[in-house]
């Protein structure tokens, strides 16, 4: 908002906001890395200490399970003790959980109990995404912040499968098995030793450079007061267009990270390694950013929400459909263009579906609508996980694909859902007001200023 006057001075953006901000990145980039790094190598890890699939898929939906309810105490925390001794928190537990990971030659149930402890801080840092634009930025500058967010979150999601892909690049695990795994269980504690040795520095500089809140808000938004944390709650929980939204989005995230989660047991059977399953999901998360950037550029033109989460729901729909007749082909080149089109918009929706989810819940803190509707994708992310890892225990080729045809079928739910929704966009109408109500106070002032000069 841009009110002269008084007003003005009153509201301002201090420069502070980038460091913030930078270690904000810094800290999301890096619990994102660690986070995801058994994605790409799951079915050789499985097979590597032998563990069933389903134990080994717990490593990367350990967090799904508790992120909705950890969302609360998150919420919680931010209101009742800040952003940055909350994000202190998060972080202990990341640097706590990636040094017990390197047991993992000699208790592979440390690295489960690790991810544990990584699933129950995720939601400490994560739920900040929706409030940190609002806290020290203008609004007019919030959507472009939240987006940069967004890519810190796919940067980590791309570095997460970019180690173990090249340390297992060339990696014959049929020929260690005759020695008992030894490289392989070797090569897996190198790609430990190496996110720890990374992780914990950029953990700590990411926590020195994050700051509480400006010393003046940027907006009235800002510097409003906030309801007691129960009554939003309860506001948000009691309104059915948030509600259509909570379902849909988590079927629709939650089943396409499921998806992601087996995507080595699903292209192990028709012949492709750790090095193909690190190229699809990254041929997916770069996709993801061009669509992204392209998305919302389209967005910011045409703001219609409904109309872009449906196309992206379709469009998503329409990718993993692809996928199950070009799977049996055996053609690399071909296999990228289901994932790339999955990409392009399944993640171009996710900012959409979160800032709509502020819009829907207003006046909640954006920390606790956002928060819950990232809950409700990792919930569904567990389930959906845990039902395909059960299914790829025999990993076959007809497993695969039925793995892609339950996938279709959620997402076609998914897709229903968004029809009945009724979009009110609460907080920018409101946000209209606020400024139409400032201007017209920065006019009387104005005014009154001019009648004291005249009458002296």
């Amino acid at each position: 908002m841009n009110i002269n006057g008084q007003q003005d001075q009153q509201f301002q953006e201090y420069g502070s906001r980038w460091v913030t901000f930078a270690g904000y990145l810094i800290i999301t980039l890096t619990y994102n890395a660690v986070q995801g790094v058994f994605n790409p190598i799951n079915s050789q890890v499985s097979k590597i200490y032998d563990i069933n699939p389903v134990i080994v898929s717990m490593n990367t939906l350990a967090s799904n399970v508790v992120f909705l309810p950890m969302s609360f105490i998150a919420s919680f925390l931010m209101q009742k003790i800040g952003l940055r001794f909350t994000i202190w928190i998060s972080c202990a537990m990341m640097i706590a959980a990636i040094w017990i990971r390197l047991l993992i030659n000699h208790d592979y149930y440390s690295v489960l109990g690790a991810h544990i402890l990584l699933g129950i801080g995720l939601p400490l840092n994560q739920n900040m995404m929706n409030s940190l634009p609002t806290i020290w930025f203008k609004p007019q500058s919030r959507r472009q912040i939240f987006l940069f967010c967004m890519l810190g979150l796919l940067l980590g999601q791309i570095l997460s499968s970019i180690l173990p892909g090249l340390m297992l690049n060339g990696y014959d695990i049929d020929k260690d098995a005759l020695t008992n795994y030894s490289e392989g269980k070797d090569k897996i504690y190198q790609i430990m030793c190496i996110e720890a040795y990374i992780g914990t520095p950029l953990a700590i500089i990411g926590c020195i450079l994050f700051q509480e809140k400006p010393p003046t808000p940027p907006s009235i938004e800002a510097a409003k007061e906030k309801q007691p944390f129960g009554p939003q709650v309860k506001q948000i929980l009691t309104d059915k267009n948030y509600l259509l939204l909570f379902a849909s989005y988590g079927i629709f995230s939650g089943c396409t990270g499921g998806a992601n989660v087996v995507l080595s047991y699903i292209l192990t059977p028709f012949g492709y390694g750790s090095e193909v399953t690190t190229y699809c999901s990254n041929i997916t998360t770069i996709a993801g950013i061009i669509g992204l950037r392209r998305g919302m550029r389209y967005f910011k033109k045409n703001p219609n929400y409904k109309k872009h989460l449906i196309i992206s729901a379709a469009v998503t729909t329409i990718g993993y459909g692809i996928a199950i007749p070009i799977l049996p082909i055996g053609n690399q080149s071909l296999l990228v263009l289901p994932y790339a089109v999955i990409g392009l918009l399944a993640i171009h929706s996710s900012p959409l579906f979160l800032m709509l989810s502020s819009e829907l819940g207003y006046p909640a803190d954006p920390s606790i609508s956002g928060g819950l509707l990232a809950g409700s994708g990792q919930l569904m992310n567990f389930v959906s996980g845990e039902v395909y890892s059960a299914i790829m225990i025999d990993e076959t080729k007809t497993r695969a694909i039925l793995v892609y045809i339950i996938q279709v079928i959620c997402l076609g739910i998914a897709l229903l859902l968004l029809f009945p929704l009724n979009i009110q966009l609460k907080r920018a109408e409101n946000e209209k007001q606020d400024q139409q109500q400032g201007q017209i106070q920065s006019q009387q002032l104005n005014k009154n200023q001019y009648q004291s000069y005249r009458e002296s």
